[in-house]
């Protein structure tokens, strides 16, 4: 399949609705040589600092610097955090020729009502900054498969068929299944996609644990392959995710 969304811009006006986890083992793992800006107030290092990526941190106020970075790069990822999204949003309505820019905005929800409403005041605000329906998609993120898709994120599936008028695109459904491996794999710096694909044999260094009774190395070796086992189970679900994701984009921008 070809991608023709190279420059994406993932924010919602809420809170905790998992736009870096997004941006990371969404986008960023999948396509390791875009540029990839935190657009944020405050340092958030800790949670960006993943081995084999080059990640640069710009506020909203810097935004001409993050506008140069959009026209310069062909393929980059503008991950807006939520203390940041108002005044980014703001700076799109100064500089117009931005919002043409962006090939594609991807906006994150969970299952929880606030969130939900959070997620269609943003999606209501980025059509009335003239981004149309086939550049906004909707991530339905933390789904934990205890009723339907629709039923789960029934607010923001509603107001995207509002009065039959398209306000966002969410079929097929993007679905990111709740997984710990999430936080796992920002304490180890790395994406899900890479711990996935770790080729190490955890039964050959639980044996040769046990052999040593070396009772660290085998709660090492016992955790190292639980968390292989959750990110080989998280990786399939987020390789359907990425094809789902572009699965209705089309060539060019309207």
């Amino acid at each position: 399949m070809t991608y023709q969304a190279k420059k994406i811009a993932v924010l919602n006006v809420s809170g905790n609705v998992g736009k870096t986890a997004i941006s990371k083992n969404l986008l960023l793992a999948f396509r390791p040589n875009a540029k990839y800006i935190s657009v944020e107030s405050f340092n958030n290092s800790d949670a960006l600092d993943v081995a084999g990526f080059d990640i640069q941190e710009l506020k909203a106020s810097k935004f001409k610097e993050i506008y140069r970075e959009l026209m310069m790069n062909d393929d980059i990822i503008l991950d807006v955090g939520a203390s940041n999204v108002a005044q980014f949003m703001e700076e799109l309505t100064k500089y117009r020729s931005s919002i043409s820019e962006l090939d594609l905005v991807v906006v994150p929800t969970v299952p929880d009502e606030k969130q939900q409403k959070d997620t269609y005041a943003t999606i209501a605000w980025l059509n009335k900054l003239g981004i149309t329906a086939d550049r906004i998609r909707v991530v339905f993120n933390l789904y934990t498969g205890d009723s339907t898709v629709g039923e789960t994120y029934s607010h923001v599936i509603g107001y995207s068929m509002d009065d039959g008028k398209k306000q966002a695109t969410w079929l097929p459904h993007v679905v990111v299944e709740k997984n710990e491996i999430f936080q796992i794999v920002d304490a180890r710096k790395t994406t899900i996609r890479q711990l996935a694909a770790d080729p190490s044999d955890w039964k050959a260094m639980r044996e040769a644990a046990k052999a040593a009774k070396d009772m660290n190395a085998l709660e090492t070796a016992m955790d190292g392959q639980m968390a292989h086992d959750l990110a080989v189970t998280a990786g399939a679900n987020l390789e359907r995710a990425y094809e789902d994701l572009f699965a209705p984009i089309k060539s060019g921008k309207k």
